[in-house]
């Protein structure tokens, strides 16, 4: 594995949105734009069981994600373990600490509330293991 710099841990750290990357069953990339934790070693993302990221790594552990702040970036390459035990995902959470709030845009004064989210279907963890770090440009 590729050694991870501090500079390169903090950048990874001090973010928590990513561009998650599995392969479709025809070969091709599918991309999601998702939340993740970092503790250091390993990272910890989640979804809805029934989604194609999840029958994607069902049928190949292999993923790559990118952190992206300007010119700045960070790829990871690795192998995915699915958790769908809530006592293993309630686990997990505990060891990563609690889910900090999706980034988003303030709402400005006089603007309606935002429509409420629909509800999910049943969610899973995706433990995210590097393989090899890709980074360059951190500090702008």
């Amino acid at each position: 594995m590729s050694e991870l710099s501090k500079e390169a841990e903090d950048y990874l750290k001090n973010h928590g949105l990513c561009v998650f990357a599995t392969g479709r069953k025809d070969g091709s990339p599918q991309q999601s734009l998702l939340g993740y934790q970092f503790d250091g070693k390993e990272f910890l993302l989640g979804g809805q069981v029934t989604s194609f990221k999840m029958k994607n790594l069902r049928r190949n552990p292999k993923a790559s994600l990118t952190v992206v702040d300007g010119r700045g970036h960070v790829v990871v390459y690795g192998t995915c373990e699915l958790v769908e035990d809530e006592a293993e995902m309630a686990k997990l959470q505990e060891r990563f600490g609690p889910r900090a709030a999706p980034p988003g845009q303030e709402p400005k004064p006089g603007d309606p509330p935002p429509p409420p989210r629909p509800a999910m279907g049943p969610r899973m963890n995706i433990l995210f293991k590097p393989d090899k770090y890709l980074y360059n440009r951190m500090t702008g």
